[in-house]
């Protein structure tokens, strides 16, 4: 199917809705609109049931990622297993968590996140007809300056406000984990896919599936926000409040910079910067395996965290205006 809105009728009005005379064709009114992001599927060939097709397709595409990485981990697991003991017997869960925390574990975790890309682009093609590059921003591809700019800016911000947080609670230590250069290796090759696969999912196809049912434009934000960043959150397993705290905010902070930069380049640059430094810090001090195995949090970490996190998106808001990245879709029309 074509990604081109067909030419609407008749001219639209200076307000920036279709004058009363217009007849226009099937589709909702913002078809023909500069819309945000979040409305971008609300296009000429919207229909009600698009968003359930998009998410039969999400369920069957992520449950088929979910299998093949068990398949892939337990298969892993058992040849660890025979060339250790020659047992080949089923790996204990002891036997899981070490290996969940090896240079292995985490690469495989990395790349099973970062096939949600394409779990998010097929949802989006096969259920709303549109092609998977409208998922990354409102021009149809990733703005790949503004997403290296974005990432240069996160690692530079995280990076100062962590280290006066660390100076200050003088809690950092240099004591590596063995491997930490392949760790290092898997850590900056994989760990922006993986941010980016979550993006994709959370904060792309199910922001834009929720939003294409709800037509005014701002509820469908807050919505998507609010129901994203919930299912973000428990995606990450057992927590505490504290933690599920944690990763909501971060959820509304990310959905917040999608609304007002029109694309996902500043929520991945945002997610995959906190998750790098995340992982150079637990892997040089040694605390890999209490950082990946977390479930609690405190008040004082959640506070310190969304200082960081808030700091992080007004920065990038900031730059974002200066530089004028498009937040509107605006489908083609002819000149009257």
């Amino acid at each position: 199917m074509s990604l081109r809105a067909p030419d609407p009728i008749g001219p639209p009005s200076a307000v920036g809705s279709p004058a009363p005379w217009v007849a226009l064709p099937a589709g909702p009114p913002q078809a023909w609109l500069a819309r945000p992001y979040s409305q971008l599927l609300r296009g000429p060939n919207h229909r009600w049931w698009r968003p359930l097709v998009s998410l039969a397709i999400a369920a069957g595409a992520t449950f088929a990622v979910l299998v093949l990485s068990w398949v892939v981990t337990a298969a892993l697991l058992m040849g660890q297993s025979a060339g250790s003991d020659g047992s080949g017997a089923a790996p204990s869960d002891a036997e899981y968590d070490r290996w969940a925390i090896s240079p292995t574990g985490v690469l495989v975790t990395n790349l099973v996140l970062a096939a949600l890309i394409v779990v998010a682009q097929a949802a989006v093609w096969g259920g709303h007809g549109w092609r998977p590059r409208w998922l990354a921003s409102v021009t149809g591809g990733v703005r790949w300056a503004w997403l290296v700019t974005s990432y240069l800016v996160s690692l530079l911000v995280l990076v100062i406000a962590d280290a006066l947080l660390l100076a200050l609670d003088g809690d950092l230590t240099w004591q590596p984990e063995s491997q930490a250069g392949l760790y290092a290796v898997i850590v900056i090759t994989t760990t922006p896919l993986q941010a980016a696969g979550e993006e994709y999912l959370f904060r792309g196809w199910l922001t834009q599936a929720i939003g294409a049912w709800i037509p005014r434009a701002e509820v469908g934000a807050i919505v998507a926000a609010l129901v994203s960043g919930t299912l973000f959150a428990l995606a990450h397993g057992q927590q505490d409040p504290w933690l599920f705290a944690d990763r909501f905010v971060f959820g509304l902070a990310a959905s917040w910079l999608v609304w007002r930069t029109g694309g996902l380049e500043a929520s991945i640059a945002m997610h995959g910067a906190n998750n790098v430094i995340a992982f150079a810090y637990s892997v040089g001090s040694g605390h890999l395996e209490e950082m990946l195995d977390a479930t609690t949090s405190t008040p004082e970490s959640f506070v310190a965290d969304l200082v960081l996190m808030v700091l992080t998106a007004v920065v990038l808001d900031r730059l974002a205006r200066r530089r004028a990245v498009p937040r509107l879709f605006h489908p083609p029309m002819r000149a009257w």
